[in-house]
Parts: C-alpha cells; structure tokens; sequence
C-alpha cells in the first residue's frame, strides 16, 4: 500500500465531512461518547496541524504549544484546509524511513503516516454520524487498515483510547469490520 496515498486519500474523506459541519451542529453527540462535534472537530484539526512539524522532524518540544488555543477560530474549512496543505506539502517530502518524533516516541515517518490516515478516517466517520452524513470508505484502504490493526486488537481494547472491539458477521463489509475493530457500531 502506498501510505502517502492512503493518507491523502484518508484526508480527503475527512475534509470532505469537515466541509459540511456547521456551527449550530457544534453540541451535537457523536459516536465518542466523551465529544461532541465541537471537541472532535477540535482533535482532528489539532492532530492535522501537528503533522507537517512532525512529518519535518521537528519534536514535540520544538512545537511547544504553537497548536494550543483555538485553531477553527471563524471559519473551520479554511482553517482546516490551511493546515491540510501544509500536512500535504511536508507528506510530499517526507522518505518514509525517516525518523519522526511522537509523544510516545520514536518511530518511522510510515507508522506515523498510517495512524494519522486512520484517524482521519475514523474520525470522519464518526464526524458523519454526528451530522447526519454518510461516510463510505475506500475498500482497498479499509482492508489494509483493518489487517494492520486485527493484531494489535487487545492492545487496542487495552489503551483506552477506543471502546471495546464489536462483533459483526464475517459477510459485513469491510468497512464495518474496520469500525467494529475500533469500537464502532455501523449498519451495512
């Protein structure tokens, strides 16, 4: 799989439902249970806006606080879309070996590229459900982030950071695998 396009790919879907959130949607519930639109939206521009500093090689420390406050201020898309260029000009250059510097620390600019693309993803489906949006994932990338994730599926359930893994059919899509993996309930 060609992670630079998966991330590309990744981030169109969720620029493509950011697109459609407005303001008076902000206090609506989403399928996190400790966000609303507001606080999702929030993450997913916190977490885009990091990833050109970090696709540079620039360390948590070297960024500081530049992406603390407010970053939607008074027109999420353009905001939105600022910082998706510069994640897609500094994608552009990055060599997927490189090293790149987490919070939790160092790894390959690959493995940072492919969890930043699945949380795009899932977080733009989530974002969908909030607002009434229908979110359809490529197949092709919702079968290699499935495979990629199916192994570490205890320490996923384990880290806290998506509710327990659901069961679904093996006829479900895999789509619905790749949500069901993650937490997520979805309907075929």
């Amino acid at each position: 799989m060609d992670l630079k396009l998966l991330f590309k790919n990744c981030l169109a879907t969720a620029s493509a439902v950011i697109k459609q959130v407005k303001p008076n949607r902000y206090y609506d519930l989403t399928p996190d249970t400790e966000w609303n639109v507001l606080a999702l939206v929030k993450h997913m521009l916190s977490e885009l806006s990091w990833a050109a500093d970090i696709l540079d090689g620039k360390t948590v420390a070297d960024v500081g606080t530049k992406y603390d406050g407010d970053l939607i201020g008074d027109d999420l898309f353009k905001n939105w879309t600022k910082a998706a260029n510069r994640a897609l000009n500094s994608l552009a250059k990055v060599d997927l070996n490189q090293t790149v510097h987490l919070s939790f620390g160092d790894f390959n600019a690959a493995y940072y590229i492919q969890q930043q693309g699945n949380d795009q993803l899932i977080h733009a489906w989530d974002l969908g459900q909030a607002i009434q949006v229908s979110v359809k994932f490529d197949p092709v990338i919702s079968k290699y982030l499935y495979e990629a994730a199916l192994p570490h599926k205890r320490e996923l359930a384990a880290s806290g950071l998506f509710a327990p893994a659901i069961k679904v059919p093996e006829s479900a899509t895999i789509q619905t695998k790749l949500l069901a993996l993650l937490g997520r309930r979805s309907q075929d």
